[in-house]
């Protein structure tokens, strides 16, 4: 199953990427060069529309799919709405600062958050309590913006998002949590399928 995740979300990753550039082609949806960008020309985006399809329909196809699964989706869904109007009309930083905090609600409304962290010096675990809720929501907003900043360079952001993604995949696979697991590696494939597409000279 968790091979099967991650080919079948690489696939389709692969095979959507076309039409979400033809998307933007026939939209005008383009990423104009730029201080932060290495490309010359502009660039069609809505990339991560590609992606997030993937992913959502892999996660769905594997019967991933409880209380929190919906709230990852409801979250996702959101964030992916504000990027593609970001992309459409570039929104005002403090508009989508908004829109990220609301999907990290969404994600803890859902019961997703984060409960424990761990002392680095002891390797303790520590209950952090009421902290749990602002924490989690600045760490979804914080890690947003992370990959968001890595996207200057082709490659980099969906690249080191598989990367993650494996990674965590295989811990989860350690730990026995199937469902991370399996979600963790329908998001690596999702981004390797995509990597196709956006290694330099990028395509989207």
């Amino acid at each position: 199953r968790y091979v099967g995740a991650l080919f079948v979300a690489a696939l389709l990753s692969y095979l959507l990427t076309p039409f979400a550039i033809m998307l933007a082609k026939k939209f005008n949806v383009y990423d104009i060069p730029r201080e932060r960008r290495v490309h010359k020309v502009p660039t069609p985006l809505l990339g991560g529309l590609a992606i997030s399809v993937s992913f959502l329909v892999t996660t769905l196809a594997f019967g991933l799919i409880d209380r929190s699964v919906f709230g990852l989706f409801a979250g996702g869904i959101l964030i992916l709405v504000v990027g593609i109007i970001d992309d459409m009309v570039e929104l005002k930083p403090s508009v989508k600062l908004l829109g990220q905090i609301a999907a990290a609600v969404v994600l803890v409304m859902s019961g997703i958050r984060a409960e424990f962290i761990t002392n680095p010096f002891t390797k303790q675990m520590v209950f952090i309590e009421n902290w749990s809720i602002p924490i989690t929501i600045i760490w979804v907003v914080a890690f947003t913006n992370i990959v968001n900043f890595m996207d200057g360079l082709d490659g980099l952001a969906a690249g080191v998002s598989a990367i993650a993604a494996t990674t965590i995949a295989l811990v989860a696979v350690d730990k026995g949590n199937m469902s991370t697991a399996l979600m963790s590696f329908a998001l690596a494939g999702s981004a390797i399928g995509f990597l196709k597409y956006n290694f330099n000279p990028a395509m989207v």
